[in-house]
């Protein structure tokens, strides 16, 4: 088995009825024991990480809105239409 450098190996213990739920799972799906761990582990990470404050994106105040200019006004209608169904 190859890694690359920037991969870490990780182990867990699993009760029996665990591990054989698992590998239906991931026999339903057509993808290796390895990839359903990796998946299941990428979907804990998403739902309970919370955002790097030093994220750029998250950096500095938001710009004010003009509203002056009809066509941004018109794309922030569609992009709420297109969002969230409202007109």
């Amino acid at each position: 088995m190859s890694m690359d450098s920037g991969e870490t190996v990780v182990q867990t213990e699993l009760e029996s009825d665990e591990y054989d739920r698992l590998k239906r799972v991931a026999e339903d799906e057509g993808i290796s024991l390895k990839e359903a761990l990796k998946r299941a582990a990428l979907a804990y990470t998403s739902t309970h990480s919370r955002h790097d404050p030093e994220d750029p994106f998250f950096a500095g105040e938001p710009e004010p809105c003009d509203d002056t200019d009809e066509d941004e006004d018109l794309t922030a209608r569609k992009t709420d239409t297109y969002l969230y169904g409202e007109e």
